[in-house]
């Protein structure tokens, strides 16, 4: 039980890093521009194309249950 809550811990950290990433990686191409860094343009077009490709209903969505998450994950753990 120990070792799924150490493999739990751990994999939600490479999330958390790879999303930081790609956070910062959009940041570097707004701020640099097109003298960013190819791994770093490459980054930014994919992230751009794909949440362009994503309806807005889906995002308005997923940000409804993420809200609707957070509020009870607070409630329950008082």
């Amino acid at each position: 039980m120990k070792f799924l809550m150490q493999l739990r811990t751990v994999g939600w950290a490479a999330v958390e890093a790879a999303f930081l990433l790609i956070m910062l990686c959009l940041l570097l191409d707004i701020v640099i521009g097109t003298q960013a860094d190819s791994f770093v343009a490459k980054v930014a077009k994919n992230t751009t194309a794909v949440l362009q490709s994503v309806p807005p209903r889906v995002v308005v969505g997923v940000a409804a249950v993420a809200m609707v998450y957070g509020f009870l994950e607070t409630r329950l753990t008082r």
